[in-house]
């Protein structure tokens, strides 16, 4: 995702009439661009609003919702700032800078954004989890507990809400309460895992070890899968000397989160305690390969080479502490050892007297500090045991996103990854790179299409699209020019309007490139591109659709009046797949598809069927494998989902193996 962007000035002859930009139809190109993640170029339709029109509301708004999600949130502030001096009564916007501020570290600025937009919808509850977490940042625990409570007001027994309460009564150091709020969780909800493990991470606290373990057993038996749980359980295994208990809890927790310092670190004491010295120095050398920066390792370590008598390494250890704690007393007592065992005598008198006079001093109080101490007891894990409320700044998209590089080495099964099925095949010219799968999609009607040389690239079947960069948004609207320049000469070519509805397509301008499509099909009757086409962006049209109506504040009768609307949607997708299929039954693209529209429309045994049609036709079409494997398991089959899941892994998806764990599990 690129952080700067560069605002490139372009203009679209196609959106132009009597020399006036139609702005309303721009705006709802931007927001399809937005919707589909193509941030770059819904600025740049924003831009192009803005530029005509300045004085207009929404395309600062959504200019300010894309930069946020390029996380450009000075540029994004500034946009909420315009947004606010036209219209200071809408919340939204209020909202959004409040959210931007929190980013950018102006908490105070924020809590008064909410605020602000709470006056205007004091019932949104999105809201008010945000001003919780600003007042949190500022550790103003009574208001936000009075916000929590507010919530609670209105939707009692909420889970979430319960743990956001209790986990500000521990902010504020209230255990007891904070007990009694876990208690009444554990009674409402005896099943949920981390009502479990949040009580007993209280019972820790108040040192009620046999509270606390009884918690984790019971939270670990229901199936948590969270490395504090363990390493916590650990710990009291430890106490009691379940030894052997302690080190299966800390190798599951490292199993779980292969970087998990806290469980690296206390699997280090248990192994030096128990003798099994070079296992406790590999496991502090992961620990310090990826946090150098930690202090109580590097401490213990040199301990550990001591014992081992491999002085240099221990004298190495001890001087890095030293010269980072340059007051630290045993450091220079135990550098002082290694130094005698390696026969220098003056370096380790040296140091010996060091450390003696730093002790003097501290009984004459010359020094206000002595030491820092470098704890190398067992951590316990905090953090791990709370179930925070996820914020978002509208409904279906995440505000922020944590940009990390997917490896498929080692044991991906351990990773844990987000379950989603896999999205519908398009025509496009781009694909995300995939980490396995490196060749095309092959399709002989693809085929048949580029053997016409009328693209403006190799047109490709892909499911996994990729955002325009500024130089590729440019050249399709070019095309699309150039395009519009032939169909005016060849009228009747149907394969040169699917060309310019896929330029349409890609910079996500949808009606006009249903409209080439549909002349395609008058051109063409028996284009069966042109019917999966034109299926597939009226299916990317009611996926914002019905994304815009789940905003809305409707009641049930007006909730039934949306369904009879995108029934009528649906209706017309299927006819367009069905009508491909009649021309073309061996496309398995458009089974897969139809497959995936079933199932938005919760009909799954028709998904299903239509997902095994797919693979009757190519029995290597990972996708269907994996969507048919989801849908199984979503309708209680799970031996079936769990064997399709297998062969989509089999055959390259390797985000399959995780889920499969967790089923296993």
């Amino acid at each position: 995702m690129r952080r700067y962007l560069l605002i490139v000035l372009f203009c679209i002859r196609a959106f132009f009439a009597m020399g006036q930009l139609n702005t309303d139809r721009m705006l709802v190109i931007g927001r399809n661009a937005l919707y589909f993640e193509d941030y770059v170029l819904s600025i740049q339709y924003f831009n192009q609003i803005i530029k005509v029109k300045p004085y207009l509301v929404e395309p600062y708004f959504y200019r300010a919702i894309a930069k946020i999600q390029l996380e450009d949130y000075a540029g994004a502030e500034n946009d909420c700032n315009e947004v606010i001096d036209r219209n200071p009564f809408m919340p939204q916007a209020f909202y959004a800078r409040g959210f931007v501020r929190m980013r950018l570290g102006k908490v105070i600025d924020a809590q008064e954004d909410f605020s602000k937009a709470l006056e205007f919808s004091p019932e949104n509850v999105i809201y008010t989890i945000n001003r919780v977490e600003a007042y949190l940042q500022s550790e103003q625990y009574d208001k936000a507990l009075a916000d929590v409570d507010t919530l609670l007001r209105r939707n009692k027994n909420v889970t979430d809400l319960m743990f956001e309460r209790g986990r500000i009564l521990l902010l504020k150091k209230d255990t007891a309460e904070a007990l009694q709020v876990f208690d009444n969780l554990v009674v409402n909800d005896s099943l949920n895992f981390d009502a479990w493990g949040a009580r007993a991470l209280v019972k820790l606290q108040l040192n009620d070890n046999s509270g606390a373990l009884a918690d984790y057993n019971k939270a670990i038996q229901l199936g948590a899968r969270n490395a504090g749980y363990h390493i916590n359980r650990g710990i009291l295994n430890y106490q009691i000397k379940n030894y052997r208990g302690a080190l299966t809890d800390y190798d599951k927790a490292i199993s779980l989160e292969p970087t998990n310092e806290t469980a690296l670190f206390n699997r280090s004491l248990l192994r030096a305690e128990v003798g099994d010295l070079n296992n406790a120095v590999a496991d502090l050398t992961t620990l310090i390969d990826r946090n150098p920066d930690y202090p109580s390792a590097v401490y213990q370590r040199a301990l550990l080479f001591s014992e081992l008598y491999d002085w240099k390494a221990a004298e190495q250890d001890f001087s890095t502490i030293i010269a980072k704690y340059p007051t630290f007393v045993p450091a220079y007592y135990g550098r002082s050892r290694v130094y005698e065992k390696m026969g220098k005598k003056r370096a380790a008198f040296d140091d010996y007297e060091k450390a003696e006079k730093l002790i003097v001093a501290a009984k004459n109080k010359q020094l206000d500090t002595v030491q820092k101490q470098l704890a190398i007891t067992p951590n316990i894990a905090t953090e791990e045991s709370f179930v925070k409320v996820k914020t978002r700044l509208f409904r279906g998209t995440s505000v922020v996103t944590n940009s990390t590089t997917e490896s498929i080495r080692g044991s991906i099964q351990n990773e844990d990854r987000t379950v989603i099925s896999e999205k519908n095949f398009v025509l496009s010219y781009y694909q995300k790179e995939d980490l396995v799968r490196k060749g095309e999609r092959y399709s002989p009607l693809v085929s048949v299409l580029n053997d016409t040389r009328l693209f403006s690239g190799k047109v490709k079947m892909v499911n996994r699209e990729m955002p325009l960069n500024t130089q590729l948004i440019n050249y399709h609207f070019k095309s699309i020019d150039e395009l519009s320049k032939r169909v005016e000469v060849y009228q009747t070519n149907a394969n040169l309007y699917i060309a310019r509805g896929i330029d349409y397509a890609l910079v996500q301008d949808f009606s006009s490139a249903i409209a080439d499509f549909t002349r395609a099909i008058y051109y063409d009757s028996e284009h069966s591109l042109a019917y999966f086409s034109r299926a597939n962006i009226r299916f990317k049209e009611l996926e914002f659709k019905i994304s815009e109506s789940s905003n809305l504040d409707v009641n049930w009768e007006q909730r039934k009046d949306l369904e009879k609307a995108y029934a009528h949607d649906f209706e017309m997708i299927m006819r367009d797949y069905d009508r491909a299929i009649d021309l073309a039954p061996d496309f398995s693209f458009a089974w897969f598809n139809r497959g995936n529209v079933l199932s938005v429309q919760k009909d799954f045994k028709a998904a299903i069927q239509n997902y095994s049609k797919a693979i009757a036709i190519d029995n290597e079409f990972a996708e269907a494998y994996f969507n048919r494997g989801l849908t199984y398991i979503f309708v209680g089959e799970t031996q079936k989902g769990m064997s399709d899941l297998s062969k989509a892994g089999e055959l390259g998806m390797y985000q399959a193996y995780n889920y499969l764990k967790r089923l296993r599990d």
